[in-house]
């Protein structure tokens, strides 16, 4: 039943919640918008208003979720950086959620509009993520010619391909023997 009451930032909140939930229990292909206000206790009307799409509240909750998760480090070192954001993401997707919003985020289907939201929500964190070797060019820590997508897209990539094609545990030591791995390519000489 939906409560009229829930405005703002607990609307937005309680929406993305019932937003991954659903991700998580049925697949990013099989989220509805009726569901998900139903779970949320809201109107659908007030999820279109804020959101507009479907894909639009998909790529806002899968966003949220992994900014809150995954966050971009900034301790001056590109290596620990690196180091801490593989780090994240491998437990991240450990657990039950994480591995079931990386397989989510992974499958492809005909539905136009998913496949973009899909496309945008990459972009998006990929982008973000790639500050992360920016700054250690900006620094003289990383060559001018690396390529941060290329170096972004191998290290989750890994964590990604596990998940979704290989199962079992991601050995924690993959965040520094990963990066080391990709840094001796890209370290300034």
């Amino acid at each position: 039943m939906a409560n009229p009451q829930i405005r703002g930032a607990r609307l937005r909140q309680a929406v993305l919640d019932a937003t991954l939930a659903r991700i998580e229990s049925v697949g990013i292909d099989q989220v509805r918008i009726a569901d998900v206000a139903d779970a949320a206790g809201v109107h659908e009307t007030s999820i279109y208003r804020r959101w507009k799409t479907l894909p639009k509240l998909l790529i806002d909750a899968l966003l949220a979720r992994l900014d809150a998760e995954i966050p971009i480090a900034d301790t001056g070192s590109a290596r620990a950086d690196l180091e801490a954001f593989l780090a994240d993401l491998i437990r991240f997707a450990e657990t039950p959620s994480g591995a079931a919003l990386i397989r989510g985020t992974a499958i492809a289907d005909n539905d136009p509009e998913v496949a973009e939201a899909r496309r945008q929500f990459w972009v998006t964190r990929l982008s973000a993520s790639e500050e992360i070797v920016r700054r250690g060019m900006a620094r003289g820590e990383l060559a001018p010619t690396t390529d941060p997508r290329l170096i972004m897209l191998t290290l989750g990539g890994l964590v990604h391909l596990q998940v979704t094609h290989l199962g079992g545990a991601i050995p924690a030591a993959w965040a520094r023997d990963a990066v080391d791995l990709v840094l001796s390519g890209a370290a300034a000489r």
